[in-house]
């Protein structure tokens, strides 16, 4: 009964870190994408965030799928999996207070402590056998980077952005081959400024844009005024 809480306490430490990689990941791969949002304002005011995307793009919206699809913890299993990174590594090292020839040293307190460890272990690793915690541990072993995530995914559930920033606003998906060549087009309103997102249109490197609107603008209104 050792052994099994045993390897199932590293088991969970492993997977735990492992999760934790992956989120840590996902918040730099966030932090690299947020950077490159461009403003765009209507009479002075910010209304659209955009986000451009494009091929090189594709390896942070991995990372961040990778974090986003993790199997969550089920709530049946929340107290069993909180137990095997708190009272079981604690009940294993009062158990082996009390094993082999240290039994004969410790103080009846130690071995009183270590016979409950013990009953406690025992009872949990059959509970944990008979509902399928190893079962559970599989699931919540991290999936490994999904390669057939593109930009197009942006805001698709594996993926997420929109959701991610939900407060900026509507999220929406531009093809960015639709729009108008930035180079010698004009402004077409004269109280929208899409002086910082033109340069942008401008490099050809952005395939796809990620448009967040603050209500009740949209990305079409964007997207109109872009127009030569």
């Amino acid at each position: 009964m050792i052994a099994t809480a045993r390897h199932w306490a590293i088991s969970y430490s492993q997977v735990e870190a492992r999760r934790t990689v992956v989120r840590l990941d996902a918040e730099h791969a966030l932090d690299a994408l947020k950077g490159n949002f461009v403003a765009a304002s209507l009479g002075g005011e910010v209304v659209w965030r955009v986000l451009p995307l494009g091929a090189n793009d594709a390896s942070a919206l991995r990372a961040v799928s990778r974090a986003v699809t993790l199997a969550p913890i089920e709530a049946e299993d929340r107290e069993a999996v909180r137990q095997l990174a708190d009272e079981v590594p604690e009940a294993l090292a009062e158990a082996e207070a009390v094993s082999g020839a240290r039994r004969l040293l410790a103080t009846p307190a130690v071995r009183q402590a270590g016979a409950e460890a013990l009953e406690f272990l025992t009872e949990y690793v059959t509970w944990g056998l008979e509902s399928g915690l190893p079962r559970v541990l599989r699931r919540l072993e991290p999936g490994s980077e999904p390669e057939d995530i593109t930009v197009t995914d942006a805001l698709s559930p594996r993926v997420g952005l929109g959701s991610i920033w939900r407060g900026l606003g509507a999220a929406e998906l531009v093809d960015a081959s639709a729009l108008p060549a930035a180079s010698g087009a004009t402004v077409s309103a004269a109280d929208v400024d899409l002086s910082r997102l033109r340069p942008v249109l401008a490099t050809g490197t952005a395939t796809h844009l990620v448009v967040f609107s603050t209500a009740p603008h949209r990305a079409t209104e964007l997207v109109t005024a872009l127009q030569p």
